[in-house]
């Protein structure tokens, strides 16, 4: 099974080190049937369409263990290849090989495929009768493209020898494998279950769970009827009535709350509401009706402010943790740090607790208090701490200055007041020194006010500039346009790095300064989301009333954490009443492009949107085979362990690596005793990469202040696009950057 730890390396980038593909046959020579279909599982959901058809094309294979392997992979195809190669181990002579591709074949996209089904019914007739019923339930898992002669006749050998009193071992096999296929079984076919079902083996505990099982199929069954029978028992409507659409939800309604097996688990109000969700959601991916609560999510998610502590948590290891404090809220200058455990909160025990409750718990209203029970490492009884609650507001612009004079700036989203942000960012750049380039980092930025955007923009183009245009199906077109003079000279390159989730805002920016000829955007296509959303109360629900408060100097006319608010329901928090998100223009670029990808009724691309980059260059994957080993020493704790040992015993030359290491894996000490105990095929570089990160999230915490991006994103020394950035920024000024040791690389490039 993968582990929360593969998945979270899979998510980052590196340069690939081998073919995993190739890599996957390597270890599949050396693993049993068993262990090659687990591996196949484990690498198959990670590849795409493409992947799948062209591994199937150019990997060799000439073994039975590469053709199971490939096959069981091909399985995450919809057009599966190498189905011979798989037929062909169906002889008595791969025993166990044959039960694996059984397995295999009993995959779904084997659906239409005739020829697993034809090669099974002849390896079944070589095998001894008893043989031939323990495989007889892999056979009916074919029932679908196996003839129905062949299903037939399996079903009556299950049965038969259900009966054979000369041999206990196959009866019980035989009772199982009926139990556990699609057919209809007889009430004396339960009894022969129940009396396995009376042992103490293995057997027995299996056929304990079957009869469960069946026991549920009944009652739901008994269910259904009953349902059947009250609903005929309503009156039905004039079949000569016109019809109307309104009628027919209500009859849906009817019909669900009545007859469908989940029907009382879910309000009326519910209902309507998926209904409503659903109706939007044909039209176009980005309109929603919310709840009250999904409104609430929403809304936070737009202004990244509230009262608390300040910090990032989530469970880790099975305790609620701070995986970074926020380092200008009170958590950290409380003293708390990353990766500390927070198991009480005034008192009440957060173990095994939800962590929408104890976020809950930790929020409130600025200037109250909270006491929180802390364990660290090394600690021999927990800490109390008691913090004050602050308002927090979530950073959404990171930066750094990077060697040269280039301003790094990560623009994580689009929320209120983060174009002021960026102004602070590079007016605080400014009094450091001369800014020779900007780079604005958009990836992964899903977007937010359009208003925002067009003030970024601001910043970089002269005065009266278009930066878009929405148009409607009711109105006229609105433009919106620069309106003040640039805060950034012209004179100062600025590049923007994209990706495939850029999306909305990010697009306008990046595509409206690229169009003026003020930027270089870097990376990859953006999203294509180039529509613009209203957010429209229902008459049908309102908000609880609250005493809106000063906010900075000001009312802002919405509800806030701290803010006292009539409770009419006594649920002890604010309810937002219900709203509809609605597409109400698409954006179109200066140049009268829109970024909107455009889909059919079915959903399929009639035309691709998004914002193309100026210059391409992508973040390769971490290979797979790489983070499965890698998974395992986080697991162990190697990784983390060793940068603790470097910034305790080591801090001056720690925080020197976490800057910049240049590569340079004898700069760090005992790496060679390290690096031998990890026993690991990894290079040395790869295990670099990883130490130098946990090392840059403690000397985070040292000095309280973040390290801009997201792991090796924004990491100038392992990020591939931002050095493409920089060096195209220092290759658009006079700056002289041959003898800057942090770019030796770029400098090679050029020679």
């Amino acid at each position: 099974m993968l582990t929360t730890a593969t998945v979270f390396l899979a998510s980052f980038i590196a340069s690939p080190q081998q073919d995993p593909l190739t890599d996957f046959i390597a270890r599949a020579e050396q693993s049993s049937p068993a262990q090659i279909l687990f591996l196949a599982n484990e690498i198959g959901p990670t590849l795409d369409t493409k992947q799948l058809i062209d591994s199937g094309k150019r990997i060799l294979v000439s073994t039975p263990k590469a053709m199971l392997a490939m096959g069981q992979l091909q399985t995450f195809s919809d057009s599966p290849l190498h189905v011979e190669d798989l037929v062909r181990l169906l002889t008595p002579e791969f025993g166990e090989m044959s039960q694996a591709v059984l397995r295999v074949f009993a995959n779904d996209v084997f659906y239409d495929k005739q020829q697993p089904a034809t090669a099974l019914q002849q390896w079944i007739s070589t095998l001894p009768p008893n043989s031939a019923v323990a495989y007889t339930e892999s056979q009916l898992c074919l029932a679908n493209n196996a003839p129905a002669a062949l299903r037939r006749k399996a079903l009556r050998d299950l049965r038969s020898s259900c009966y054979d009193t000369s041999d206990v071992e196959l009866s019980t096999l035989a009772i199982l494998a009926l139990a556990r296929s699609s057919s209809p079984i007889s009430a004396d076919e339960v009894l022969l279950l129940e009396k396995v079902a009376q042992g103490i083996n293995q057997h027995a505990t299996h056929a304990r769970t079957l009869l469960v099982g069946i026991a549920q199929e009944q009652r739901f069954q008994e269910k259904i009827d009953t349902l059947g029978q009250l609903y005929q028992s309503q009156p039905t409507a004039n079949s000569d009535a016109p019809a109307d659409s309104l009628d027919a939800l209500e009859e849906l309604l009817f019909r669900i709350e009545r007859q469908h097996m989940e029907g009382e688990n879910y309000s009326r109000e519910e209902l309507i509401g998926a209904a409503a969700d659903g109706m939007l959601r044909f039209l176009d991916p980005h309109s929603a009706y919310f709840s009250g609560e999904e409104f609430r999510d929403f809304m936070f998610g737009m202004t990244q402010e509230y009262g608390g502590i300040g910090a990032y948590v989530n469970t880790v290891d099975g305790f609620f943790s701070i995986t970074r404090p926020i380092y200008s809220g009170p958590a950290y200058g409380a003293g708390l740090l990353s990766e500390d455990r927070i198991i009480a909160v005034d008192g009440w025990d957060t173990i095994d607790q939800p962590n929408d409750e104890i976020i809950k718990r930790l929020k409130g209203p600025p200037g109250t208090t909270v006491n929180l029970e802390v364990v660290r490492r090394g600690w021999a009884e927990p800490h109390f701490f008691n913090i004050s609650r602050e308002r927090i507001k979530i950073p959404v612009v990171q930066s750094d200055i990077l060697p040269g004079g280039i301003v790094y700036i990560e623009l994580i989203s689009f929320s209120s007041d983060v174009a002021e942000r960026l102004f602070n960012v590079i007016a605080d750049a400014k009094e450091q020194g001369p800014v020779n380039g900007v780079v604005l980092d958009m990836r992964n930025n899903p977007g937010g006010y359009l208003n925002e955007a067009v003030s970024i923009c601001d910043l970089f183009l002269p005065q009266d500039k278009l930066v878009v245009t929405t148009k409607s199906r009711t109105g006229r077109d609105r433009e919106y346009r620069t309106s003040a003079r640039a805060f950034i000279p012209a004179e100062v390159p600025l590049t923007i790095l994209i990706n495939k989730y850029s999306a909305s805002a990010s697009e306008i920016v990046s595509g409206a300064l690229s169009i003026h000829g003020r930027a270089t955007t870097i990376g990859e296509r953006t999203f294509g989301k180039g529509s613009v959303q209203n957010i429209f109360e229902m008459n049908t629900s309102s908000d609880e009333s609250f005493v809106d408060t000063k906010n900075r100097g000001r009312k802002n006319g919405t509800y806030d954490d701290w803010e006292d608010f009539v409770d009419a329901n006594n649920n002890e928090k604010y309810d937002y009443g219900d709203r509809v998100k609605l597409t109400i223009a698409y954006y179109y670029l200066p140049d009268g492009s829109t970024i909107h990808t455009l889909r059919d009724h079915e959903g399929k691309v009639t035309r691709q949107g998004g914002v193309a980059p100026d210059i391409e260059e992508s973040f390769d994957e971490v290979p797979y085979i790489e983070a499965r080993e890698m998974s395992h020493l986080l697991d162990e704790e190697l990784i983390q362990n060793y940068a603790k040992l470097l910034f305790e015993d080591y801090r001056a030359q720690a925080v020197t690596l976490a800057m910049n290491d240049h590569h340079d894996i004898t700069s760090y000490p005992e790496w060679d005793s390290f690096y031998t105990s990890l026993d690991t095929e990894l290079d040395g570089q790869s295990i670099r990469r990883w130490v130098r990160r946990y090392l840059r999230a403690r000397v985070s915490d040292a000095r309280g202040e973040v390290f801009p991006g997201n792991g090796f994103i924004g990491d100038y020394v392992e990020d591939p696009v931002l050095r493409r950035a920089i060096k195209h920024l220092l290759d658009s000024t006079n700056v002289d950057y041959k003898d800057m040791s942090e770019y030796a690389d770029l400098v090679a490039s050029n020679n």
